[in-house]
């Protein structure tokens, strides 16, 4: 259902090999380590997600994981996007980034 390669906007990206719905759960992309400083893990290469104000997906708390659902349909070939400031747990935008 997905595919990571070269992305146009940063690095690698995560890309649909099949129409995706609206409202749909994707994937967990990190898990909470519970040490004595909780702190966000990442689930690679799930998270290998890029920002965009332009957004197609969003990311979801759900307990100890977050989780990446979309937010409007996404045809194939195109790249799942999540806007990094609507989640503060997310590393946040730098202003050298292209979105």
């Amino acid at each position: 259902m997905f595919e990571y390669k070269e992305s146009p906007i940063h690095g690698n990206g995560i890309f649909a090999t099949k129409e995706i719905s609206s409202d749909k759960r994707l994937f967990q992309t990190h898990v909470i380590d519970d040490g004595p400083d909780p702190e966000w893990v990442n689930i690679k290469p799930n998270c290998m997600y890029n920002h965009s104000k332009n957004a197609n997906c969003k990311s979801v708390t759900e307990g100890k994981f977050k989780v990446l659902v979309s937010t409007k349909e996404i045809k194939i070939g195109e790249e799942v996007l999540v806007d990094f400031t609507k989640d503060r747990d997310l590393e946040q935008p730098q202003e050298d980034w292209k979105y």
